[in-house]
C-alpha cells in the first residue's frame, strides 16, 4: 500500500494506520494529500485468507475542505437499496448515487490522478 502511495506523482503527502484485530484481520486507515490541496480519506477492513486478501468493508471519501467530491463504499446505505450493485455504490457531488463495484485505493487513486491531470491540462 505505500509503494502504491509513494510511486504516484500527485501526492505530497499521507499518513497510514493499520490496526490489528487479529494475526489476520486489520483495519487500514488514512488519509492521502494531493498536490491540489484536495484529500482521500481512506478506510478498509481487511481479513487475509488463504486465498488472498479479502475486503469486507471500505470506504474512500475524496473532499477538498469539508466538500465531498466523491466517494466509494461498501455501507448498507438505504438511498443505494434500490442499486443493482449494492451494497456497492458511489456518491456524486451535488448528484444521486451511483451504481459502482468494489473499488480497490489504486483505482481511486487513479481516478482522482485523472481529475488533477484533466484541469491541468484544459
Amino acid at each position: 500500500m505505500e509503494h502504491l502511495i509513494r510511486s504516484c506523482f500527485v501526492i505530497t503527502g499521507y499518513r497510514l494506520n493499520i490496526e490489528r484485530r487479529t494475526p489476520d484481520i486489520a483495519f487500514i486507515h488514512g488519509q492521502i494529500d494531493f498536490i491540489d490541496t484536495s484529500s482521500l480519506d481512506f478506510k478498509e477492513f481487511v481479513e487475509m485468507t488463504d486465498s488472498g486478501i479479502e475486503k469486507y468493508k471500505y470506504g474512500y471519501n475524496y473532499r477538498r475542505g469539508a466538500v465531498v467530491l466523491f466517494r466509494y463504499d461498501n455501507a448498507h446505505d438505504p438511498g443505494a437499496r434500490r442499486l443493482n450493485s449494492f451494497p456497492h455504490h458511489k456518491h456524486i457531488q451535488d448528484g444521486p448515487i451511483e451504481e459502482s463495484r468494489s473499488v480497490t485505493l489504486s483505482e481511486v487513486i487513479d481516478e482522482i490522478q485523472d481529475v488533477i491531470i484533466k484541469k491541468w491540462v484544459f
